[in-house]
């Protein structure tokens, strides 16, 4: 099993968790007459507190491992997940300290515990029910390889200490690409597009697989996701620093960009 799918199964268990926290919290603070033991009720909902809170903290700690190994920017997704979990550790502290220290505001407590269940249902459907979605839970691999492959690729890139400053500056300084027409850089091309692309994207057809289909990606007017101008120019910047979930490639030297884009220029 791989961590992303324990982590998408764990955020399930967190769900359920949530669901628990609420229906113990209305049955000790919402009904006039009691229709089961309070104690008992109330040492249901603090053990799954425990619970919730030792998950949470389990998955949090492979969220920034993940993005301190792979010094990734957060995509959109990712973005609105970590405020959703940043949320749910302010509203969970504020909580524990109503009920522990600041016992005047204990009456709003009912409420956050509310809104901590709610965030709970935005923070795991952003992460690990979108990761079950795609992936037909867990099923198709190719999401997996997407994210090894940006945690492993700085430490290729260390190791190759690759710089292709032409390729990097072409946006600043307005250097143009010239691109390649011969048959030996259209090989090589493929090769590298094979070995680098091809589990993402289909180059014979327009159909998105992880990613859109590349035919006539440089005769169209725009790049599929990103909409900007189906430039040579582009695709490099696009493969230097990748729009969305899409893995950067910043490694590949000037002449592997060049020969990837003499390849979809055939396309």
């Amino acid at each position: 099993m791989s961590t992303l799918l324990l982590k998408s199964i764990l955020s399930l268990i967190t769900i359920l968790s949530a669901f628990i926290a609420i229906f113990t919290m209305y049955e000790i603070l919402g009904r006039s007459e009691k229709k089961y033991d309070i104690a008992k009720l109330k040492k249901i909902h603090k053990a799954n507190g425990i619970v919730y809170f030792l998950i949470f903290i389990f998955i949090a700690y492979f969220c920034l491992n993940f993005i301190i190994t792979s010094k990734s920017e957060l995509s959109p997704r990712g973005i609105f997940h970590s405020v959703f979990a940043f949320t749910v550790i302010v509203l969970l502290c504020l909580k524990i300290s109503f009920i522990r220290i600041y016992k005047q505001f204990y009456g709003k407590v009912q409420t956050i515990g509310l809104l901590i269940a709610l965030i709970t249902f935005g923070m795991v459907g952003t992460s690990g029910g979108y990761y079950l979605l795609v992936t037909e839970f867990g099923r198709d691999k190719a999401f997996d390889k997407i994210m090894e492959y940006k945690k492993e690729g700085p430490s290729k890139i260390a190791d190759k200490k690759v710089v292709a400053p032409t390729l990097r500056g072409n946006r600043d300084e307005g250097i143009k690409i010239a691109v390649k027409t011969d048959p030996e850089s259209i090989r090589k091309g493929k090769e590298l597009y094979e070995s680098k692309c091809y589990f993402c994207h289909d180059a014979y057809s327009t159909k998105a697989a992880v990613g859109p289909g590349h035919k006539g990606i440089l005769k169209n007017p725009l790049l599929p996701v990103s909409k900007k101008p189906a430039t040579p120019e582009n695709v490099a910047t696009q493969l230097r620093n990748p729009y969305k979930d899409m893995p950067s490639f910043s490694y590949l030297s000037e002449d592997d960009v060049l020969n990837i884009i003499a390849f979809l220029n055939t396309l």
